[in-house]
């Protein structure tokens, strides 16, 4: 069951929106585009919230796939990704797009099946 929670979480989260003035995209669409640009490759991964980002779902995707992942990694990504999403939901709410607001109900969703199941 942790194996599909987790594969939930990476899935639901590169499908997150963003939208601001003349332009709009989705994580993973973000993420192309940042492994894309070569010439700024390194000055894109120092920056904070995409190093934490990456890791995170280093993190997951390995817990998807690995059975005996630790765990305490598994929680770190779970817990370095939430706060990026919850972001996503505020600027959702106040700026009044519900294309943003409903792109962060299905990672929400597994992030609560994440917690419920975390210690069974």
């Amino acid at each position: 069951m942790r194996q599909i929670i987790n594969i939930g979480l990476i899935l639901s989260f590169q499908l997150c929106y963003l939208e601001w003035p003349n332009n709009a995209s989705f994580i993973f669409q973000a993420e192309y585009e940042i492994f894309t640009k070569t010439e700024q490759l390194i000055k894109n991964f120092m920056h904070p919230i995409i190093l934490i980002g990456f890791a995170s779902q280093a993190f997951i995707l390995f817990a998807a796939i690995f059975k005996n992942f630790n765990s305490r990694l598994n929680f770190i990504g779970v817990i370095s990704l939430t706060p990026i999403v919850l972001i996503f939901l505020a600027v959702g709410f106040i700026s009044f797009n519900f294309k943003i607001i409903i792109s962060t109900i299905p990672y929400m969703f597994f992030c609560f099946l994440y917690f419920k199941f975390k210690n069974k």
